[in-house]
């Protein structure tokens, strides 16, 4: 606090240029905690030390801050995307965040990759060489669209080891949804029309497609192939009945995304809907973090410019309410996609239809996620009410430890909010420095660690810290906190019965120094063993990682002067790692190429644990 007392804001400010740009805001561990742009960066921030009254979140981050750094930027509309670059980069806590988990889906068409290209479900980073389509709003709009595409035009889906394995027709040709060309029951070109008619579908020229396929039923026809002419036909009914049921389909093939902003309780929900050649592919709700107090225009202004950071963006933007500065993000995204993107917060005729659509869409999405904070709220009552907890709950930590006769001792920390699982807060700990297989001395390098951590990075201290392992692991959370003058923290142990029975736990209570055996089909008992699992889950996988890595390196790896070629020399004479642990410095020094100083180099290094 006396860093942060001790930055001269005033001084800073006044060596500022009258230039656009973007500034950032450190505290004293040196974390970014606020990024903002400016169009003329002294006066922008001189206005944060000009003493005049601001609003609580403000005064509360200046209190914090003791440094401050910044970047110059050609125009208004580069200091934004700069900004919002970095808010991704560094999630500063006073920046309205994005909180987008999953990576968008898209339909991959693997066109310069195989003789008969596949289509397939993809997520996450485009390494295929192939075409992608999309983003899709979700999994289901991708799933949805595949599954009508094997309906028209039987264009295989299955992966390439299965594919080169045929030898006979699978399930999906019989059931008229694949051509086969695994076996050869289609040509290459005929193939690849159907290839040609599929791009043309997800670039929304279903029109041009039959008037295509019109014209092949006719040429079948005139030369009497009736059975094929009967295939095409079918195609041409499928489509169009495809076509009718899309109600969302406008004349005119428009590429457009809506979104709608609610607030409720103190949640805010963006909910998007997309608009890919004019028709509706879907909806997708978010949940952004915002100081208290945030206004809603700006929500949404952060909103967009994050969320199109690595997405590309449609020729219009559609919203229920209007931005902050609606031609500094036309700018911004016109800038991004090399055109015009448009802003419009009051539609009219089918935009206004697809924007109560998406606003509809967005309140079913904000009443389930208030329903679900509810339900953990009245959970978190049981705990209160059945434990006799001093304060309301909110948030509760679960650590375990995990390790092989402790060998790679890895920590968990899983966290549980009102929301539920917190996952993005999950953390692991590698553990070292201690006896081997001591899970105290253990326990307590991880809470330190964690409580460590807290302060780094300012965030609130948890409720409950439930720990696995006892009251012996307890006490060493207790400890921890008495030596580091934390108060407001519950430190409840779980202990399992001799036969590790669940729904048998019990609970030390420290505070109260009592012991709490919740009935085995209470809520207490199903939440307890819920936390309780994912933190061993947790803390399990991370040491099993750990170990395999471990295993996948040889211990000879770091020796100098020992490099691949000699590794492989020195296993092949002793015949392993083995026979050479079991080998003399006069031994190893026998093999030709290895020196007398190298050989009691490899001895030492090899021993040096023993």
């Amino acid at each position: 606090m006396a860093e942060a007392e001790a930055f001269d804001g005033k001084a800073y400010a006044r060596s500022l240029p009258q230039l656009p740009g973007i500034y950032q805001m450190l505290d004293g561990q040196g974390a970014v905690i606020y990024i903002g742009k400016a169009r003329n960066l002294k006066k922008r921030v001189s206005s944060y030390f000009s003493g005049k009254a601001k609003d609580t979140k403000t005064m509360q981050m200046l209190r914090q801050v003791a440094a401050m750094r910044h970047s110059i930027t050609r125009t208004e509309a580069e200091a934004l995307l700069l900004e919002n670059q970095l808010i991704k980069k560094h999630t500063p806590r006073y920046n309205i965040l994005l909180k987008d988990g999953k990576s968008y889906p898209y339909i991959y068409l693997s066109v310069h990759e195989d003789e008969y290209p596949r289509l397939e479900f993809r997520r996450g980073a485009k390494t295929g060489k192939g075409r992608y389509y999309g983003p899709y709003p979700n999994a289901q709009a991708v799933r949805h669209t595949l599954n009508h595409l094997q309906k028209l035009f039987r264009v295989r889906q299955c992966n390439n080891q299965t594919f080169r394995n045929r030898s006979r027709p699978c399930l999906q040709y019989q059931i008229g949804r694949c051509s086969a060309p695994c076996v050869g029951l289609i040509t290459p070109a005929a193939y690849q029309q159907q290839i040609d008619y599929t791009e043309q579908f997800l670039q929304g020229k279903s029109p041009r497609i039959i008037q295509q396929l019109v014209a092949e039923m006719e040429s079948h026809a005139e030369q009497l192939r009736f059975e094929q002419a009967a295939c095409v036909r079918d195609q041409i009914r499928e489509l169009k009945q495809m076509q009718s049921q899309q109600l969302m389909e406008d004349h005119r093939s428009v590429n457009l995304d809506i979104f709608c902003l609610l607030q409720d309780c103190g949640m805010t929900v963006v909910t998007l809907g997309s608009i890919r050649h004019g028709q509706m592919l879907g909806h997708r709700s978010f949940f952004p973090t915002a100081p208290a107090g945030s206004p809603p225009a700006a929500i949404l202004q952060a909103f967009l410019s994050q969320y199109y950071l690595d997405k590309p963006v449609p020729e219009t933007l559609v919203s229920n309410i209007a931005v902050t500065e609606p031609a500094l993000l036309s700018e911004m995204l016109s800038q991004m996609a090399g055109r015009k993107v448009s802003l419009v917060h009051k539609p009219r005729g089918q935009r206004r239809r697809w924007l109560e659509l998406t606003e509809t869409n967005a309140r079913n999405a904000l009443q389930q996620r208030l329903s679900k904070v509810a339900n953990w709220q009245q959970k978190w009552q049981t705990w209160e009410n059945q434990l006799g907890l001093s304060g309301p709950v909110q948030r509760v930590e679960c650590f375990d430890i995990s390790h092989s006769h402790g060998e790679q001792t890895r920590a968990s920390c899983v966290v549980f909010d009102v929301n539920g699982a917190n996952k993005k807060q999950y953390r692991t700990y590698k553990i070292s420095g201690i006896t081997a297989g001591d899970d105290y001395a253990a326990m307590r390098q991880v809470l330190q660690k964690r409580l460590d951590s807290l302060h780094k990075h300012g965030l609130d201290l948890p409720d409950v810290w439930l720990i696995d392992g006892g009251k012996g692991q307890a006490n060493q959370a207790q400890q921890v906190l008495q030596e580091n003058g934390v108060n407001g923290i519950e430190v409840i142990g779980i202990a399992k019965d001799e036969n590790r029975t669940a729904g048998e736990e019990r609970l030390f209570v420290l505070s109260q120094n009592r012991v709490v055996k919740p009935d085995a089909h209470s809520l207490l008992s199903h939440m307890v063993q819920f936390i309780r699992d994912e933190a061993h889950r947790c803390a399990i996988g991370s040491h099993r990682k750990a170990l395999t890595r471990k295993r996948a390196t040889s211990p000879l790896e770091g020796i100098a002067g020992v490099g691949e070629k000699r590794r492989l020399r020195l296993l092949k004479h002793f015949g392993g790692m083995q026979g050479l642990e079991q080998a003399g410095i006069e031994d190893i020094a026998a093999i030709p190429g290895i020196s007398a100083t190298l050989a009691e180099k490899i001895y030492q290094h090899l021993h040096r644990g023993g």
